[in-house]
């Protein structure tokens, strides 16, 4: 069965998070803000190595040296925003995708969520990042 994808939009996520939500061993990402988005968001390495830290918790201390940063690395659906108990909203991902080509040189964007922006190297990152899924029957 084929998923469809209208308008996608982008987060930003420090690498070994980012990295972990794709490989299925972190269900939430914690935001100070609740979302009402749901379904389908590609998932952005970003450049910072602030978290590096947590490659071994999530056990990818192995692959920490072939991270991409500043890349968009895979997909996930979001499918429920939760109140947490620590203040912080947890976006739960029901559905996780990590690329076997992430696409690389892509800077991120401040704001939780974000799009192509109508920046012709994000329209194009963009693209290749759409092309990547529907190698996981993920169609726009």
């Amino acid at each position: 069965m084929t998923t469809t994808v209208k308008k996608i939009r982008a987060i930003s996520i420090h690498a070994p998070h980012a990295y972990a939500i794709c490989l299925g061993r972190k269900p939430y990402e914690y935001r100070n803000s609740p979302t009402k988005v749901r379904g389908w968001v590609l998932i952005h390495s970003s450049s910072s190595k602030a978290s590096d830290k947590y490659f071994k918790d999530y056990g990818l201390e192995d692959i920490k040296h072939l991270v991409s940063r500043q890349a968009i690395i895979g997909a996930a659906f979001i499918s429920d925003c939760h109140k947490m108990e620590e203040g912080d909203y947890g976006y739960l991902f029901s559905e996780v995708l990590l690329f076997d080509n992430p696409v690389d040189g892509v800077k991120g964007c401040q704001s939780i969520f974000w799009g192509d922006c109508n920046d012709p190297a994000k329209i194009k990152a963009f693209e290749q990042a759409k092309n990547e899924l529907k190698a996981f029957d993920v169609s726009i």
